[in-house]
């Protein structure tokens, strides 16, 4: 048998020499067995697969394989086996060694190495070729046959198939745009009992696993099986276990085919996130019909449990990101979602751990919209299984919810001698809570802090992309102003109600009304720990230090370029025009008699040091500017000595 040459792939064992070689003992077989393997060896000696040998220092137990890759000769000997007839080794690999695979893999990595990805997809001895049109299926398979024989590789023609439509490959039943699942995959599930130990619970959780790419929310469906205690002594298979049971059986029977996307196509992703759970489905638009790519869930593991909803939907799109990595890298990504989701990461200062997550998905090409109709029925039991499994879904809408309906905004701000804050609680038509603390690093009255609560809540508003909102606060001066019924008499008032007013205008509806404290204790609660100390706020407040006042601006010190004393003469100088009056038509011309300097160069008296002009802005009334480039620079002469000066 002539197998691969050893220039192309040859199989060392890397035994550690530091280790004691292994016998193992010789096998007690019936007769009519070991007449069965005298045969085998017979085979296998005239295939010049196998070689005897005398001295062995290992004895093995290798099984039969694929025997195309020579192994190199001084590993030969470790694997060793022993017959009846004597001891044999192998001349070439066979697939019974733990890195056998490995080896085999790299080989066909080598061969096919500008054809994988294109038309041909491999892994260990599962080869596909494919071909978008019957016509270039022969080309295709000319060039792979080809290289198999100048490899001299080996295939097994009653495992071939040619010109089919569909096929089985890595479990999984392939077709032009389609994926489902090998029935042999779920069969097993469909046809098990309730499991009676802690293995068979295992054993039933790991089948699963072998098919969460086409199992919705399998986090979900799958925690009552994690919840069964690990202890043997203590498995207990309850109700709620046998629902769960019961449910995935009827799940399966209806399992979705899943779609490979095209070349450059715009994907989309919906996200889930639960008390317990995070999830995502990546699907494709074929025809105005969405189609699942893959499904992706993780149960949430400790500290995971207790970050905000905010931060369980960004998890969920992290956890997408790296399960899709060779999705998001070639397509552009939509995340579809009714949730902040780009404002919350846009702003990722408010956590370290957002910090990280928004650097991570900043190498993507990842856009957002907002979402509205579903055009599938497996996206609508993406989202309505959370319901049926009594988990509390973040993403899913109330169904009395209009299109139009504001967003309410609760406001409250607090002055005291420890400090002074303000507390802020958004919520959506769906029910969403944001909550938002302040803490405010400048001395405010209660007024001034009723207003620095009401400014950010807009501009957050406004940032999240809310156009309709109603704001409630328990201040009567501040409700009533913006209204217009109470007049802004001091000056810092009449700032903040200008602030008030211009951010007002961002939105299509506005209302404001005036609450009782009784109805504002949420924002009165976050106003007050804000004023007072980080140590007990809860891990769900999104927190901000403000540093200075709205209304308060930047002081500059601004240059005037308007006509000065000097302009005149300048303008005599450079273009000889003069005013009428005669008077001042001396004054300059005697002046000029003691400058220096024309056109471009700055006039200047006798004494003083030149002094190049500065690049002019246009919009001077001279053409140089006056501006002096250092306190050294006296383009007029010295200055006038002081009264006292001798």
């Amino acid at each position: 048998m002539p197998g691969i040459p050893t220039d192309l792939a040859v199989h060392h064992l890397n035994v550690d020499p530091r280790f004691k070689p292994v016998k193992q003992k010789k096998r007690s077989f019936a007769p009519e067995s070991n007449e069965v393997i005298k045969k085998e060896v017979g085979k296998l000696l005239e295939s010049q697969i196998i070689l005897k040998v005398y001295y062995p220092t290992w004895l093995a137990n290798p099984v039969l394989g694929y025997h195309l890759i020579k192994m190199i000769e001084e590993d030969r000997e470790k694997t060793s086996f022993i017959t009846e007839e004597g001891i044999y080794c192998y001349r070439t690999m066979p697939f019974g060694l733990k890195n056998a695979g490995v080896t085999y893999q790299r080989l066909v990595n080598k061969l096919f190495q500008n054809q994988i990805g294109r038309s041909m997809e491999v892994y260990v001895n599962d080869m596909i070729v494919k071909s978008r049109t019957d016509r270039q299926l022969v080309p295709d398979l000319r060039e792979i046959l080809g290289i198999l024989r100048e490899s001299r590789m080996r295939l097994n023609p009653k495992k071939c198939t040619f010109g089919v439509r569909s096929g089985r490959f890595l479990g999984f039943l392939v077709s032009r745009d389609r994926i489902r699942a090998n029935s042999d995959m779920f069969q097993t599930i469909m046809d098990m009992a309730p499991p009676r130990s802690v293995k068979e619970v295992q054993r039933l959780t790991g089948r699963m696993a072998a098919l969460n790419r086409f199992l919705s929310r399998s986090a979900v469906r799958g925690l009552p099986f994690f919840r069964v205690p690990k202890a043997p002594k203590d498995f207990q298979w309850t109700e709620e276990c046998q629902r769960a049971f019961a449910d995935l059986k009827a799940y399966l029977a209806e399992l979705p085919t899943l779609t490979a996307p095209e070349q450059g196509e715009t994907l989309f992703l919906y996200l889930s996130a639960c008390n317990e759970t995070v999830s995502a489905v990546l699907v494709r638009e074929d025809r105005g019909v969405q189609r699942p790519i893959y499904y992706v869930s993780h149960a949430l593991q400790g500290p995971e449990t207790r970050y905000t909803p905010a931060e369980k939907l960004a998890l969920a799109l992290v956890h997408a990101a790296r399960k899709f990595r060779p999705y998001f890298q070639a397509h552009s990504i939509i995340v579809v979602t009714d949730q902040p989701l780009r404002q919350i990461l846009a702003k990722p200062e408010v956590s370290g751990r957002m910090t990280k997550w928004a650097i991570d998905l900043a190498k993507h090409n990842i856009g957002y919209q907002p979402r509205t109709a579903i055009k599938a029925q497996v996206l609508a039991d993406f989202f309505a299984e959370g319901a049926s499994l009594t988990l509390t879904e973040l993403s899913s809408p109330r169904e009395d919810a209009g299109p139009n309906e504001p967003w309410v905004l609760f406001v409250d701000g607090v002055s005291s001698k420890e400090g002074s804050g303000a507390g802020l609680l958004l919520i959506s038509p769906t029910g969403e809570e944001l909550t938002y603390a302040l803490r405010f690093d400048f001395p405010a009255s209660n007024n001034e802090a009723e207003y620095e609560a009401l400014l950010p809540g807009l501009r957050i508003a406004h940032q999240m992309g809310i156009t309709a909102i109603k704001v409630r606060s328990d201040s009567q001066l501040v409700v009533l102003q913006v209204r217009g019924e109470y007049e802004a008499k001091e000056e810092v008032m009449k700032k903040y109600l200008a602030k008030v007013q211009k951010a007002i205008a961002l939105f299509d509806t506005f209302k404001i009304e005036r609450v009782p404290r009784s109805q504002n204790k949420r924002a009165d609660a976050l106003s007050k720990l804000e004023s007072s100390s980080f140590a007990h706020l809860n891990k769900e407040v999104l927190v901000e230090v403000v540093k200075q006042k709205s209304i308060d601006q930047v002081q500059i010190l601004a240059i005037d370029s308007s006509a000065t004393w000097m302009t005149p003469l300048v303008n005599f100088l450079s273009s000889g025009a003069l005013p009428e009056n005669k008077i001042e038509t001396s004054r300059i011309q005697l002046r000029a008699a003691k400058c220096r300097g024309t056109g471009t160069e700055m006039p200047r008296l006798p004494g003083a040091r030149p002094t190049a002009p500065p690049a002019s802005s246009g919009n001077d009334p001279h053409p140089q500017s006056l501006a002096l480039r250092s306190m050294g620079d006296r383009p007029f002469g010295s200055f006038p000595p002081s009264p006292g000066e001798i």
